[in-house]
């Protein structure tokens, strides 16, 4: 498994700072990053390891525990959520967590920092379409990739998809291996 990186948020979290501290440490040349064509900052875990241990910082729990990607899957159907954890987390090391509704879903993004977001449309309260507007509104979850898993597959769907903010779609019902494609192809730290 290659070197993997993290946004300035997750790093934020691990380290109970702010963003914007991490951004500093960043651009005074304490901490090493590279900036994506979008724009974004980016850390590797070995350079964050390395800094942490040179300013005698408390190592993060979430440093220790290897490569694993995390995905978060939103789901209120509990039979759809426990099939994709299983087949994800038999096809590789993953750590999956679920949740069934979009008020569980913000918890566990803001404690949880997932590095891909396999999400719901059609959930009661709040559908999909605002769970995903509203991640993508945030600074903190903006740049999270977010998959819809759904039934609605006809094209105004799929603008409507694209316009909250989703990065693709999986049709249900699905097939394992479209899962693990779509997962694969957005998870650029997960070896294929």
């Amino acid at each position: 498994m290659e070197d993997r990186l993290y946004t300035t948020h997750q790093i934020s979290t691990f380290c109970r700072v702010y963003p914007t501290t991490v951004i500093n440490w960043i651009n005074e040349g304490k901490l090493s990053a590279f900036t994506t064509p979008g724009g974004h900052r980016r850390v590797k875990k070995s350079d964050l390891i390395d800094f942490i241990k040179k300013h005698e910082m408390p190592m993060p729990a979430e440093l220790t525990k290897g490569n694993a990607a995390r995905v978060l899957v939103i789901d209120d159907d509990p039979k759809i959520a426990k099939m994709v954890k299983t087949l994800l987390e038999a096809e590789v090391d993953l750590e999956v967590s679920v949740t069934k509704n979009a008020f569980e879903a913000g918890i566990r993004v803001s404690q949880w920092a997932p590095d891909l977001i396999l999400l719901d449309i059609l959930m009661p309260e709040i559908d999909g379409f605002e769970v995903c507007r509203r991640l993508k509104q945030s600074k903190m979850t903006k740049d999270i990739p977010v998959i819809a898993i759904t039934v609605l597959k006809d094209e105004k769907n799929i603008k409507k998809m694209r316009a909250s903010g989703f990065i693709d779609y999986l049709a249900k019902p699905f097939k394992s291996r479209d899962l693990i494609k779509k997962v694969r192809k957005y998870l650029h730290i997960w070896q294929k």
